[in-house]
């Protein structure tokens, strides 16, 4: 794994010792054998034996397997004298994370053997994750200084300054490094990419062209169809992008930034359905790239995932808190489609406040999310005023349908104008006045019940209506 990413791995296999220039191999030959039962004696086993054995386990790269490498390479530093082991065993300390350990003993090799660019390189590349760019920088130049040829060395150093904004210093490396060598397909992916960043698409898609027609074998590197797609993306030309885009994913499926590039062309068709298995691949094969996490979001949103998109947000973030961009479609989200508008506002000002670059877009939005949440809130006061009338209109039947049924009961010819009662005869004696003015409970002129309150007259029961969405 390691050997693949990185561009000059010095990684030794059972046939190869890293680091070790052809003159200073150690003699003994390496054979490929395995190793007997149970657990060897390592001070009885060759140098080179213990280091082609490291080597594999740092290739593994699995915990066990780089302690394993550790305490084998740590045994054999001083009995070899081709730099070989101390290289590795910082390979081995970069792989588990001790950024310092593997320092310096990239520095040891350098003391002793100036001249090893591979030594310069990983230097420099540790030093670039700790984020010490101008010692980086100057680690890069010393080993093109030491060996002038080293391609890895140059690659490096053009792409550092493209990362360091330092835009006119990585058009004359990349210049010298095509002296030196007129064929690497990395130099001129590189020298494109800083013109792809000064915002000339057109001198890029100039170096891209020149070197598919003029390079043997570049028609077939996945890079170069990629910017070149992305320089037609950035132009508008997308029939042009979508050729090219698709070309990088067919010569490499497993290539992030095709798959990321093309993902942005299809969303902007809308074309989430394909847009969400490209990322999920890239995710796949790197999950702490913020940008696939980011648009990962957008196409889950677009295809209705909205749990999932949330969080994609939520991982973008956290791999690059300094980007402002997931803050901005998080406010989408949570206005748009789970219309919570304290949630949106709250991540659109949280995307002013990293500074984002779509101020105006994100103070509209802001803006509409303000007045839509009061909209909602009248529709919620409306629609719980119509449902506590509605619980008052059918309490006062049910109050209404008990007195009646009360009074039923306690007076039974109520209902029966025929049945045998001594006041059926007295024509009076349905009338309130006869008796003294006693009422029956409930069956007051107004129609209401006893201690309710009643509408008023020519007031609606239906209240003021919601206000309709502009």
């Amino acid at each position: 794994m390691m050997r693949r990413a990185l561009p000059s791995g010095m990684l030794v296999t059972s046939l190869l010792l890293a680091g070790c220039p052809k003159d200073r191999r150690p003699e003994t030959p390496i054979v490929d054998e395995a190793p007997e039962p149970g657990e060897p004696d390592d001070s009885t086993r060759p140098v080179y034996e213990r280091i082609n054995e490291a080597a594999d386990r740092i290739e593994s790269g699995t915990p066990a397997d780089l302690e394993r490498a550790i305490t084998l390479l740590q045994g054999v530093i001083e009995e070899d004298d081709t730099g070989t082991a101390r290289f590795n065993l910082g390979l081995a300390y970069q792989a588990r994370g001790d950024l310092e350990l593997a320092a310096g003993q990239y520095q040891a090799v350098i003391a002793a053997q100036p001249d090893m660019g591979d030594a310069w390189l990983y230097l420099g590349k540790v030093q670039e994750q700790q984020g010490q760019l101008e010692a980086a920088a100057g680690s890069y130049s010393s080993g093109i200084r030491n060996e002038p040829e080293h391609m890895g060395l140059r690659i490096a150093q053009v792409a550092l300054l493209r990362r360091q904004g330092r835009l006119d210093e990585a058009v004359e490396a990349a210049k010298a490094a095509l002296k030196v060598n007129a064929n690497s397909l990395p130099i001129y992916n590189n020298f494109a990419l800083v013109y792809l960043d000064k915002g000339d698409t057109t001198l890029a898609r100039f170096i891209l062209q020149k070197a598919l027609q003029s390079i043997e074998g570049a028609v077939g590197n996945a890079y170069l169809h990629t910017n070149l797609g992305w320089s037609y993306y950035l132009d508008g030309n997308k029939p042009a992008a979508l050729r090219s885009l698709e070309k990088a994913v067919e010569l490499d499926p497993q290539l992030v930034p095709a798959l990321v590039y093309l993902s942005r062309v299809y969303m902007e068709d809308h074309n989430y359905g394909d847009v969400v298995p490209l990322l999920e691949t890239a995710e796949a094969i790197d999950a702490t790239n913020p940008d696939v996490q980011l648009n990962l979001g957008i196409a889950y949103r677009g295809v209705g995932e909205l749990q999932k998109a949330r969080a994609a947000y939520e991982r973008a973030l956290a791999l690059d808190p300094s980007d402002p961009d997931p803050y901005f479609n998080l406010g989408i989200l949570l206005s748009d489609f789970e219309k919570d508008y304290d949630g949106a506002i709250a991540s659109f000002n949280q995307y002013l406040a990293a500074g984002g670059s779509e101020r105006e877009r994100a103070l509209e939005y802001i803006s509409d999310v303000e007045k839509e949440k009061e909209r909602a809130e009248r529709r919620k006061k409306a629609e719980a005023d119509r449902q506590r009338r509605e619980e008052e209109r059918k309490r006062k039947e049910r109050v209404l349908r008990e007195a009646e049924a009360a009074r039923g009961a306690s007076d039974p010819g109520a209902s029966d104008p025929g049945a045998s009662d001594p006041g059926a005869s007295d024509p009076g004696a349905s009338d309130p006045e006869s008796r003294g003015g006693e009422t029956t409970e409930g069956s007051s002129s107004g129609g209401g019940v006893p201690g309710e309150e009643t509408p008023e007259e020519g007031a609606s029961e239906e209240g003021t209506p919601p206000e309709e969405e502009p």
